[in-house]
């Protein structure tokens, strides 16, 4: 392989850890049956001389503060190509929208403060199952025995 076709370490050290947050896909989203267009499907809705392929996008719920998450996501977008549409809010608040919304959540990914807000999604089966090459990476203490999500950081508590 060509020097220039490595992935510097960081790069994919980068990759993984923002693949893992933005797996935390939510089924709740939709019918997890029904697939969205693939990037090479028309749009209904382009207009004439438009671009026939969609924009790649994935909807992000964030219980996590903006301020962390942010540059995480941009990182991402740089990375892929894939634009993010985030929706800021409390855990707690989130997680009781996407029970509300049901299978029309536009919520791609739920990104959780803390595992109760987990629990209840879990609870009304509004998560998906990860790809086990997600679940892979990540060491089988630190996400849920089903392998509907994973932990992406730590903290202590004194």
């Amino acid at each position: 392989m060509a020097e220039s076709a490595r992935v510097p370490a960081d790069r994919r050290a980068l990759v993984a850890a923002v693949s893992i947050i933005l797996s935390l896909v939510v089924a709740a989203c939709g019918d997890t049956t029904a697939a969205r267009p693939s990037p090479t499907e028309a749009s209904p809705t382009a207009a004439p001389g438009a671009s026939a392929v969609p924009e790649e996008k994935v909807v992000v719920y964030s219980g996590r503060s903006e301020e962390l998450v942010g540059p995480l996501l941009a990182r991402f977008e740089e990375a892929t190509g894939i634009r993010t549409e985030v929706r800021y809010a409390g855990t707690s608040e989130l997680a009781a929208t996407i029970l509300e919304e049901g299978a029309n959540s536009p919520a791609d990914v739920f990104f959780s403060q803390d595992g109760g807000a987990l629990g209840a999604l879990a609870a009304e089966d509004r998560l998906a199952d990860l790809p086990a090459d997600v679940l892979a990476l990540v060491d089988p203490r630190f996400r849920s025995a089903d392998g509907r999500w994973t932990g992406v950081s730590g903290r202590a508590r004194g």
